[in-house]
């Protein structure tokens, strides 16, 4: 006999106000989902010590020069970091995607959070939306550099009903290949194999 499915239940907005009713609430339900055995190093993996003047900052002396330490906040390595906004003001994004049964607009969001722009609500759910589908997006927080190169030779140098209008310079009929490299990360390229189609 098959065993019936288990429910999933969805939070209420209120039971999400009174779960995450300040910042110190958002970010220390971050830190235990990181780190339910105690905070690691994001880079190492050892043991970090707890920073003394900053709450939710931590150091870590085994990747770091002699008589340093490699300080680091809950947000590393996620898609907070270098964040402007309020961890609960993401919180809250990722609470109405979640619930929405239909899905929700970019333009809903930045209504409902008042964000200070449409394109920083744009980037917010990007990013979101981005980490719940790819696994390698974590690699690319922080400072990352995109390049792109066409692949293809001559136009004169292809079958005729292959040529286009392009020369050896020129985009037309060429294969775009693309990647993305974060700052000591991974490559992260097209999500399937091969280049993308010739560029018009």
């Amino acid at each position: 006999m098959a065993k019936p499915k288990k429910s999933i239940h969805q939070m209420t907005n209120r039971q999400w106000e009174a779960a995450f009713p300040t910042e110190d609430a958002c970010r220390t339900y971050l830190t235990a989902c990181r780190w339910p055995k105690g905070v690691r190093c994001p880079r190492c993996g050892a043991e970090a010590s707890k920073h003394g003047t900053m709450a939710f900052n931590w150091q870590c002396y085994e990747c770091a020069e002699k008589w340093t330490s490699y300080r680091f906040s809950v947000l590393v390595g996620t898609v907070f970091e270098n964040t402007q906004y309020p961890l609960r003001e993401w919180f809250r994004i990722i609470h109405l995607i979640l619930t929405s049964k239909k899905g929700i607009s970019v333009l809903q969001i930045h209504r409902a959070i008042v964000t200070g722009s449409y394109s920083s609500a744009q980037s917010m759910c990007h990013r979101i939306r981005a980490g719940l589908a790819n696994g390698d997006f974590r690699e690319l927080i922080g400072i990352a550099k995109v390049n792109e190169t066409l692949i293809g030779g001559k136009a004169k140098n292809r079958h005729r009903d292959k040529r286009g209008s392009g020369g050896a310079t020129g985009g037309s009929g060429k294969y775009i290949a693309a990647g993305t490299v974060s700052r000591k990360g991974n490559l992260v390229g097209p999500p399937h194999r091969g280049c993308s189609r010739p560029h018009a």
